[in-house]
């Protein structure tokens, strides 16, 4: 018998349901029981958590730093001398508002704390993750109406749901362990699942109903559900609406039963383009369950001229009384592995640990008497605009396991903002896009080489032990952080830490979220914040000013746009982008047909299975194979976000396919 004790578990760090495992055989990894995947299973991607990055020949090793224009090899300490300097000079010449810090969903819990602590003390709310920015409808919605930016429920609560509503994702193969493990057992189990989805999919393969709006317009479906139970269930007592929730627990009901009153059923079934037959069928299974459970993705985020789909269904759940029980309630499906935890930290740009407004004088004085210094009350920019004023209001920045050069924007002109920099620091594990621009780059280590805390996508803190040493000469973003910070402030302890555990500790004390919390006594399956919730928010009052929830109004009716109704006189057809938070490199590295297309679309542009395709929005230009299914609405093509990035650059919505041998108008 070995005297060897057994390695002590991780977080796996591909995606936010929070699975446990270890080493396995070779660079294999395996499962641990856990609260997020209580069968210990993990999904392929799972499997492979241990190979970072294109294994050890592409890691960083040495800190670097830009000399006559190349990347040169330096100790350690003259890495800290030059990111030192070139903060205080830009503090002192410009402002502490001409500094910049970007944290990262791939961090734990305490670097993003430290980050978002080191960006404060010097005098800046400039900070931010850009995963905050991949649910932000959702959250907000859920910030400004209920309480916490963040999932109501645990996922073990899906097994006292009547009916699981899943819109703008796919659990079943972007999160297939949670789907697994809690989704797919319920709907065994007797729940009903309805998908709202252009795209057809493998959660849809499990679902009893699937709608399948136009893009764009899941807000109008959610409106068009909860006209109809105000209509044929108000007086109903086969359930419907829940008059004893909506008036001891809500405020706003009246003026959002008017607007919906106003609503045009049929028009908004034409605008929306879904069957109202199966709408009908969807209102009777939501108005006569008792639980009532909606998971979300970043499908239904759209853009701002486009009905509120998080706002909408937040509504439907109030109507029908389905927060604050188990079985009910709202989940955010994020997809990195700490987005949750990230934003909890602080790393935003207008709000303190635990989602106290930087405005709010009460918060910054809990702050001020943990660290000795007034963090600034105005907020500051979001990563997007930070981004944007590079080189010109902002002349340094930090990076943490992130890759800005790689953006929704055209590329050469992030080119020229990471060039117009005085100071660009980035943390990373490899060479990227954006460590080319650097002028200072920092080995750290992966996830699953380091000690901290990860926040799953139900609010769950799981600590994570080292299964592998990093390479020799990488740090911790941890390391790196204190040492910076210790240099910045050598005339006080601010950044003075035994151990990681004093860092979660400090969090616990300045964040209302986190009160009551502990590090030594998170335990093996971790806890979930606040608490004392027991896994569901809101049992007895909401997180706002008067404990009430807040119903919206009824979303527009927006214009149908051109291309949105099958081939039209243009022949152009509406893009669909996969998630980009929750999509992962391996999902579509064995495939050659990326483009989803309707099968009466194929026709009219004589495409075939076999075809290589062209597809262009008139700006840009891609060629890529083609998998003709019926399980997306016609009008509608679909790309993962990898291979939709150029268009999504270009800001292009509407497309044009035809296969590669079919000659163009210039040939």
């Amino acid at each position: 018998m070995s005297d060897n004790p057994p390695p002590q578990p991780s977080v796996c760090p591909l995606c936010a349901v929070g699975c446990r495992l270890v080493p396995g055989d070779g660079d294999r990894a395996r499962g641990v029981a856990g609260p997020a995947n209580p069968n210990g299973r993990l999904c392929r991607k799972g499997v492979g958590a241990y190979r970072v990055g294109d294994g050890d020949a592409d890691r960083l090793t040495e800190p670097l730093v830009r000399r006559g224009g190349d990347l040169e090899a330096v100790s350690w300490e003259t890495a800290y001398e030059r990111i030192v300097d070139g903060v205080e000079d830009i503090k002192a010449t410009h402002g502490p508002n001409a500094l910049a810090f970007l944290g990262a969903p791939h961090c734990t819990n305490e670097e993003n704390y430290l980050l978002q602590k080191l960006a404060r003390s010097l005098g800046t709310n400039n900070v931010d993750n850009r995963a905050r920015l991949c649910h932000v409808s959702s959250t907000r919605a859920l910030s400004e109406r209920v309480g916490w930016p963040a999932t109501t429920n645990s996922l073990s609560d899906l097994d006292a749901s009547d009916v699981i509503l899943v819109a703008g994702a796919n659990p079943a193969e972007r999160q297939p362990i949670a789907f697994n493990s809690f989704v797919r057992p319920a709907v065994l189990d007797g729940a009903t699942l309805v998908h709202v989805d252009p795209v057809g999919n493998r959660t849809t393969r499990l679902a009893d109903y699937h709608l399948a709006p136009r893009p764009g317009m899941d807000g109008l479906v959610f409106d068009l559900l909860s006209a109809a139970v105000l209509e044929e269930y108000m007086e109903s007592d086969r359930g419907g609406v829940d008059r004893v929730f909506i008036s001891e627990r809500t405020r706003g009901y009246d003026s959002f039963a008017a607007s919906i009153a106003e609503l045009d059923r049929e028009s908004v079934v034409s605008t929306a383009d879904v069957d109202d037959t199966t709408i009908g069928q969807v209102v009777e299974c939501i108005a006569t369950a008792d639980r009532v459970s909606a998971l979300v993705g970043t499908g239904i985020e759209g853009d701002e001229d486009e009905p509120n789909a998080a706002e909408a269904l937040l509504n439907l759940l109030l109507l029908t009384g389905n927060l604050g029980r188990r079985g009910t309630g709202l989940y955010v499906l994020r997809g990195l592995v700490n987005e949750q935890g990230a934003t909890d930290a602080g790393c935003v740009p207008d709000c303190l640990p635990g989602h106290q407004p930087v405005t709010d004088s009460a918060a910054r004085s809990r702050i001020a008497a943990e660290w000795g210094i007034d963090p600034p009350a105005v907020p500051g920019k979001n990563a997007s605009e930070l981004l944007a004023s590079f080189g010109d209001d902002i002349r340094g920045a930090v990076v943490g396991g992130e890759n800005p050069a790689v953006s929704k924007r055209d590329p050469e002109w992030i080119r020229r903002r990471l060039d117009a920099l005085d100071l660009l620091v980035v943390c990373d594990i490899a060479p990227s896009e954006t460590t080319s621009h650097a002028d200072i780059v920092l080995p750290v280590a992966a996830g699953v080489e380091k000690t901290g805390t990860f926040t799953n996508l139900d609010r769950r803190i799981q600590r994570s032990r080292p299964t592998s040493p990093p390479p020799e000469g990488a740090r911790s973003d941890l390391a790196v952080l204190q040492e910076v910070g210790s240099r910045l402030f050598a005339d006080r302890a601010l950044f003075d830490y035994a151990d990681v555990g004093e860092v979660f500790d400090e969090l616990t004390r300045v964040a209302p979220t986190h009160s009551g919390l502990s590090f030594d006594e998170l335990g093996p399956a971790g806890c979930q914040w606040p608490a004392d919730a027991d896994g569901v928010l809101y049992s007895d009052s909401f997180e706002t000013p008067d404990g009430l929830a807040a119903f919206g109004t009824a979303q527009y009716i927006v214009e149908t746009r051109d291309a949105t109704v099958g081939s039209n006189t243009a022949g152009r057809l509406q893009l669909v982008a996969g998630g980009r938070a929750s999509e992962f490199e391996l999902d579509h590295a064995h495939s050659d047909r990326p483009l989803r297309m309707h099968p009466a679309d194929a026709r009219d542009r004589g495409i075939e299975t076999t075809d290589h395709i062209v597809i262009s929005d008139g700006k840009v230009t891609v060629g890529t194979g083609v998998e003709i299914t019926d399980r997306i609405r016609q009008g509608t093509v679909y790309l993962p976000a990898a291979v939709a990035d150029p268009f999504l650059r270009s800001e292009g919505s509407t497309v044009t396919v035809r296969p590669a041998s079919e000659p163009t108008d210039d040939n």
